[in-house]
């Protein structure tokens, strides 16, 4: 190793030593700089549509009356549906699902038309691909959307041939009106949903794992001993020279995703914008300093990269974003607690969807202050261990260090 310029505070030496780690370690560099670039702008992209259009729909008309073509003409005009096929049974409505070739479908009876005259109720059967929840809520809402437009219409017009005016045939066919308001995300837009809620999730992800690797892998390689001989045997100068250099690199990964991804796609923030950066790097820095902590915990590197696998890949299940944390087993939600990222999406969805003033996140804000002092703790403390190890076979001492 180089003798150490004496100028050089012994802060500096560990940046500037920790900072060419990261430059010659291809896993370190993959990971703090091209990975959340690529992560980004693949999920990003995945979702760049927004929302669901254009699902594969098959028909099945067996009256083939005006109203049937009415109601088939009203389903290819929904920006949801494309018709892709007319078939002639349920058998090869039920082969085109399994096939893949379409999404949805309706059959429309016999008769139906006619039923409708006499004055009875008449049905149509709508099929829908669950297997995905999405595609078949979105089939689901488009179809009963049209159905329901068609429906009122019918009743609309049957009533005015009774005598009654238009406003009077309207109220009549809408006895109670429900007005629904959708808030925050009205027109169900997948990539203000979905890729503004995945994002920090999986950044996260990429902070802890390369986090596990920022001590291991000293121990691995058998560099204690030259870290703690280039901070001249000052934890505090180790703890910061090791630290800042990867803080400042996903401070960096955060500015990246705020001000170039969300613009890029559109995604738009409902709150200060100064505000949900400052909340996502205080996040980041609490998942850090707990990869700090497992690092330090764990002398194999294998083993510490899987305990940080283990902690933050079943990250997005567990924050409550896609399936309530309420609504979970019991030992489940109990798990969820445990891990900084559910509590961090509560106040980013305050933040970030609702619009919701900062102190409405304070109680987020602490809980994640209890992850930080957890992992700066933890850290120090365990870096204390090693720095008597190697003080106490005169390692430091050898080298003029104290």
């Amino acid at each position: 190793m180089k003798r150490q310029n004496k100028l050089t505070s012994p802060i500096t030496a560990v940046m500037r030593r920790e900072f060419e780690r990261i430059r010659t370690r291809k896993t370190l560099y993959m990971l703090i700089i091209f990975m959340p670039i690529a992560i980004f702008l693949t999920v990003a992209l995945i979702y760049k549509n927004a929302v669901v259009r254009e699902l594969p729909l098959a028909v099945y008309d067996n009256d083939h009356s005006a109203l049937s073509r009415l109601i088939i003409r009203s389903l290819a005009a929904n920006p949801s549906f494309k018709i892709t096929e007319y078939v002639n049974d349920q058998t090869a409505i039920e082969e085109g699902f399994k096939r893949g070739d379409i999404q949805a479908a309706i059959y429309i009876p016999r008769n139906l038309e006619k039923t409708i005259k006499a004055g009875k109720s008449g049905h149509v059967v709508f099929f829908k691909n669950s297997t995905n929840i999405i595609v078949g809520n979105v089939a689901l809402k488009a179809a009963m959307t049209t159905l329901r437009t068609i429906s009122v219409g019918i009743e609309v017009r049957k009533l005015q041939s009774s005598g009654n005016g238009k406003n009077q045939a309207l109220d009549r066919a809408h006895p109670i009106r429900v007005e629904t308001v959708s808030l925050y995300n009205p027109a169900y837009n997948y990539q203000n949903f979905l890729v503004a809620g995945l994002l920090p999730i999986l950044y996260q992800m990429v902070v802890m794992i390369s986090a596990v690797l920022v001590i291991s892998a000293e121990i691995k390689e058998g560099t204690l001993k030259e870290l703690f001989q280039t901070a001249r045997g000052s934890l505090s100068a180790l703890f910061l020279g090791k630290t800042l250099p990867h803080l400042l690199l996903h401070i960096c990964g955060v500015l990246l995703l705020m001000g170039i991804v969300f613009p890029l796609f559109h995604i738009p923030v409902h709150s200060s914008a100064f505000i949900l950066i400052a909340y996502l790097i205080y996040f980041v820095s609490a998942v850090f300093f707990i990869g700090m902590f497992l690092s330090c915990l764990f002398t194999d590197m294998m083993l510490a990269t899987e305990a940080a696998i283990f902690i933050s890949t079943p990250a997005f299940i567990f924050t409550g974003y896609t399936f309530p944390v309420e609504a979970m087993p019991r030992i489940h939600s109990l798990y969820a607690q445990l891990l900084p990222s559910t509590h961090f999406m509560v106040g980013y969805i305050k933040l970030y969807q609702m619009g919701a003033p900062f102190y409405y996140v304070l109680p987020e804000v602490l809980k994640l202050t209890v992850f930080l002092l957890i992992g700066v703790f933890g850290t120090l403390g365990l870096m204390i261990r090693r720095k008597k190890k190697f003080c106490e076979s005169g390692n430091l001492k050898a080298e003029g260090v104290s």
